[in-house]
């Protein structure tokens, strides 16, 4: 039998599992106050301030998106009304992002009131090779969670955010944390959670002295959900080349172990793989018991 070399292994995997459908999610409540964020026209625009405006915010209404503005949505923004975030993953269309942010939202309880913000990044596919298409989305990616650091640096004070991030949006929402926290423009009394769901993101950059250590200052609980029988995840460390050994914090968890001591405390590392076997998809995260059982506590902040 002819050897199969692992690169391609990887980029035949990877094709099927974006080929995979997520769950259709039935449509929540019109109570529900639900926006996307669309990024793709400033995609490779260095994040500033004044690009704001030129970034489009629909808003859900009628069972449809109607276009709405950046004055409107921080305008209308309110500090006592849970404000969350969903950053999908790679590949995710603005339908399948719709889809899928819908499911979330479906797993939160009805009574209780919220603003849900779907961040719709620039994650299509844009060139055949997959591993060069996504080495391609890592500056986007960061790009995307400078973008989200501004979204943070204007809500109102005392405003409580949870920030959901599945796959490559787990990568999002840390970095995002992590610009915010380095401006030193944080809003007055902003309180901060982070849901991370197969996080694409390298398990160590938690560990004191990495790029993500000093995160857990401006955050007061972190969930992270891993499987190690998540195959997608397996083949992250071919994102870099055949031979570099990190590996995804989605599949690995957190070494706790590297945590600072002061912090750990802050985070909570859960295996959820007898929940959902080998998938790598976020519904399957969402809709487990470990979600579902910690929606108020990091959504609502109970």
């Amino acid at each position: 039998m002819p050897r199969v070399c692992p690169r391609t292994f990887f980029f035949v995997s990877l094709l099927f599992v974006l080929l995979q459908t997520q769950f259709v999610a039935a449509v929540p409540g019109e109570d529900r106050d639900i926006w996307r964020i669309d990024l793709h026209a400033v995609a490779l625009l260095t994040a500033e301030k004044q690009h704001l405006s030129i970034i489009d915010f629909y808003r859900w209404e009628n069972n449809r998106w109607q276009h709405s503005d950046a004055e409107t949505f921080f305008d209308t923004q309110r500090a006592e009304i849970p404000l969350i975030f969903f950053a999908p993953g790679y590949t995710s269309t603005t339908a399948q992002t719709t889809r899928v942010g819908l499911g979330v939202v479906q797993t939160f309880d009805p009574n209780k009131p919220c603003r849900v913000v779907f961040l719709d990044w620039y994650s299509e596919r844009a060139v055949h090779m997959i591993r060069r298409d996504v080495r391609g989305k890592l500056p986007i990616i960061n790009n995307t969670a400078e973008y989200l650091a501004l979204f943070l640096q204007e809500v109102k004070a005392q405003s409580k955010v949870c920030l959901i991030g599945f796959s490559f949006g787990g990568r999002i929402v840390c970095h995002a944390v992590e610009t915010l926290r380095k401006s030193g423009q944080r809003p007055e009394g902003l309180r901060l959670h982070l849901i991370l769901s197969a996080a694409a993101t390298d398990r160590d950059w938690f560990a004191a002295g990495q790029q993500l250590s000093k995160v857990p200052e401006i955050v007061d609980k972190i969930l992270v959900t891993y499987n190690p029988d998540d195959w997608a995840l397996r083949f992250y460390p071919y994102m870099y080349n055949c031979k570099h050994r990190a590996q995804a914090l989605g599949l690995e968890g957190l070494p706790m172990h590297n945590i600072a001591t002061e912090y750990r405390d802050r985070f909570e590392n859960i295996d959820i793989s007898r929940y959902i076997g080998d998938e790598h998809q976020t519904l399957y995260h969402v809709r487990s018991p470990v979600f579902r059982s910690r929606v108020n506590r990091y959504c609502f902040f109970e």
